[in-house]
């Protein structure tokens, strides 16, 4: 069983899909920063850097977009084409090398259609594409490359022969048309239709190019929830759950014209209780912003995001088994497996992700993981690829990064620990404000003293190292009274003046 829950306030958007009663997805996007992929624009080529064979594009944010040489349609090499993620581009690596160098296609201050294909990250601007894309119901409308292509989810030979040929005689002359897999089983009628609506979304996209004088938005894509509608709704999730009665009639009304068959899946959240409260997905948000990922046998999962990379480690935990020890580690590594795949799926990781399993003698085991692992990952709809099984027992995958992963969308850094998770301890941090008052002492002339500690340090400072403070005290012939401040973090120190009680600067 899949289904969609909706939660709609002010402020946010959330929608998470639901497999077998447990959160598998979640799509956060919030009013001060929503997301741009699918817009389209006309950029202005602000520079373009040979060395990275790159360009930076001003589509008149905040921050310039980068393009690609492997994302300009008409280089050479482009011709065969394939989706991936809603993104054309050469199908192989070797075509995409033969392709032209940047300076020769585009130059400085020259104007081009562009198309974001991956938000603002951090520091790096918005990623864009050249290979506009125009997603419909039933296919995508690729208006730079003359590709036919059906959706790779379409496994029936026959099937992908019919729809090649519908595809061929409804195409608008010099496009290329993907069926998506929604189309699977409708008829000709139906995609001669959204045929139509295509190429009328797409020559208004190229009037408003030609009348907009510089950068800017030409078509903004749909909002998060009637774009989800539109790619994600189909016949075979069970139903789709909303608490806003506004975003409600929405959807009914872009049904009508979509797929009217789907309005009965459709329900309006009416309790009081809040509706992610209700489905017990709170709960599941947290964990998912959690280190450790405990599994049923007793076993678990340390997750460790880095700048560079992802690394899950599996452990037995309470889990020993009933057998031998191949036993205990092999039931431990599969249902690790499958619930990696989970985790990748919710947290959105991407970027190259580490597992590393636990180590297995034999061969066959080691065969049956890495099948659970792939089979696992096929309900994602990030393209992943997956290594083999190394010596060690770890496992390399790349996974697509779009956006940011749950962990950063939903938190920030330490600033403490600057993201080390790791924060001084109380007896360095002890040793240090001893430091700091010698310091202090040997640069002012202060005679009496508040020192304002965490309540660890505190008690350090009149117990174990009260020794300490009293020699420093009386070599300088100095003052100190230590207050204990139950909201102190471990790091933090003040020293007061006794009279003004001012703080007093080293």
């Amino acid at each position: 069983m899949k289904e969609f829950v909706i939660n709609v306030t002010p402020l946010e958007t959330r929608i998470a899909l639901l497999e077998q009663g447990r959160l598998a997805e979640l799509s956060i996007e919030r009013q001060e920063s929503p997301s741009v992929v699918g817009n389209i624009y006309k950029g202005r080529v602000d520079s373009v850097v040979p060395g990275m064979q790159a360009a930076f594009i001003d589509i008149g944010m905040e921050k310039n977009g980068f393009l690609y040489v492997s994302d300009i349609a008409g280089a050479e090499g482009t011709g065969d084409i394939e989706l991936e993620g809603g993104v054309a581009r050469a199908k192989t690596r070797a075509k995409r090398a033969r392709q032209q160098p940047i300076e020769t296609m585009l130059k400085k201050n020259q104007y081009v259609m562009v198309q974001v294909v991956k938000d603002q990250l951090g520091t790096k601007g918005p990623r864009l594409t050249n290979f506009i894309t125009i997603p419909g119901r039933y296919m995508v409308l690729m208006p730079t490359v003359s590709t036919l292509g059906v959706s790779r989810k379409i496994e029936s030979d026959e099937e992908r022969q019919r729809l090649k040929k519908i595809l061929q005689a409804v195409r608008p002359a010099k496009t290329g048309l993907i069926t998506r897999t929604a189309g699977e089983g409708r008829d000709r009628r139906e995609f001669e239709a959204d045929a139509r609506f295509l190429s009328r979304m797409w020559d208004r996209t190229k009037d408003k190019f030609e009348r907009l004088n510089g950068p800017g938005l030409i078509r903004e894509d749909l909002g998060p929830i009637l774009r989800v509608v539109r790619d994600q709704f189909t016949a075979d999730i069970e139903r789709l759950t909303i608490d806003n009665d506004g975003e409600y009639s929405r959807i009914l009304s872009f049904l009508d014209n979509l797929d009217p068959n789907l309005k009965k899946s459709i329900r309006l959240y009416k309790l009081k209780s809040p509706i992610f409260e209700k489905f017990g997905l709170e709960e599941e948000i947290e964990k998912a912003l959690q280190r450790k990922v405990y599994l049923k046998s007793g076993g678990y999962l340390v997750i460790d995001q880095t700048e560079a990379l992802v690394a899950i480690d599996v452990n037995t935990g309470k889990f020993t088994g009933k057998k031998q020890l191949e036993d205990t580690v092999f039931h431990t590594n599969m249902e690790a497996a499958q619930e990696i795949a989970r985790q990748v799926r919710l947290r959105d990781m991407g970027g190259v992700i580490v597992c590393d399993f636990i180590d297995m003698r034999f061969e066959s085991n080691r065969r049956k993981l890495l099948r659970q692992l792939t089979d696992a990952l096929k309900n994602d709809r990030a393209k992943t690829t997956v290594s083999e099984i190394s010596e060690l027992g770890m496992i390399e995958m790349t996974r697509k990064r779009v956006k940011h992963s749950l962990i950063k969308a939903l938190s920030q850094t330490c600033p403490y620990c600057e993201g080390s998770g790791m924060v001084r301890s109380v007896t360095t941090m002890t040793f240090d404000t001893l430091r700091r008052l010698q310091n202090l002492f040997c640069h002012s002339k202060e005679k009496h003293i508040i020192l304002q500690v965490h309540p660890d340090v505190a008690r350090r400072l009149r117990t174990e190292n009260k020794e300490l403070l009293d020699s420093i005290t009386k070599s300088f012939d100095r003052i100190v009274e230590v207050e204990s401040v139950s909201d102190f973090h471990v790091h933090d120190t003040k020293i007061l003046r006794a009279r003004s009680r001012q703080e007093v600067s080293i």
